[in-house]
């Protein structure tokens, strides 16, 4: 091997890590409940300032334990003080949660045809990621023993201490792994462990103008984060 070729695999991640929400698929909860005029919020009438802080502090409480979906939405109700109806929630989220049109190529071209293992970092509920997963077809490229979740570890990319990132670190070589994500704080963190990072989204916070800005700093587009993976 000639030093170009040995400089061009070192220089190629040997794992890659996704993030979920708003990378390979629609953020559930930011999506549903905010999303302008189609969304829960909106379409029930409420506030949505006391929507984004109820929404936030469900989020917290059941991203980090296994939780029935049924709980999920009976909690956001008490919360907000108003009845959210079951077939509205199926019907908004039919509407409104989708899959990135270029999840495919891009799990495709993370995996390099079954050579390299992908994995996922994301703080996620159980009932979502399922779902997620099965639209996404995961199993089809996901290495599970890189599946790192705030809900069956118990704690989030936010945690402090020893949180998600934390922990995926110990079972990859954080120098050798690109990590895939939708959020400047989470990223900052990541590089902290020694991750290399790349900043991503396929959709823009709800009612936003950008796809591609988090924090302030901008990200890449999907052909940039397909020429990066592949290298």
């Amino acid at each position: 091997m000639n030093a170009h070729a040995r400089a061009a695999e070192a220089d190629s991640p040997s794992v890659i890590l996704f993030d979920l929400g708003n990378v390979l698929f629609s953020d559930p909860w930011e999506t549903l409940l905010l999303t302008p005029g189609t969304g829960l919020g909106d379409r029930l009438g409420l506030d949505r300032s006391a929507v984004l802080e109820s929404g936030r502090r469900c989020w917290r409480m059941f991203s980090v334990s296994e939780a029935e979906e049924a709980d999920y939405w009976h909690e956001l109700s008490r919360q907000l003080g108003c009845d959210i109806p079951p077939q509205l929630v199926k019907e908004v989220e039919e509407e409104l949660l989708v899959a990135n049109p270029a999840a495919g190529a891009l799990l495709a071209a993370a995996s390099a045809d079954g050579t390299r293992p992908v994995g996922i970092a994301s703080n996620n509920t159980s009932f979502w990621y399922a779902k997620q997963a099965d639209r996404l077809d995961l199993d089809r490229w996901i290495d599970p023993g890189l599946v790192f979740l705030s809900c069956g570890l118990g704690v989030s990319k936010s945690t402090a201490g020893r949180g998600l990132l934390e922990i995926a670190a110990e079972h990859v070589r954080p120098s050798a792994t690109l990590f895939v994500e939708d959020r400047a704080a989470n990223l900052v963190r990541a590089r902290a462990l020694g991750f290399r990072t790349i900043m991503y989204a396929f959709e823009g916070e709800p009612g936003g103008e950008s796809g591609h800005e988090s924090g302030g700093v901008l990200g890449v587009s999907a052909v940039e984060l397909l020429d990066t993976i592949t290298g």
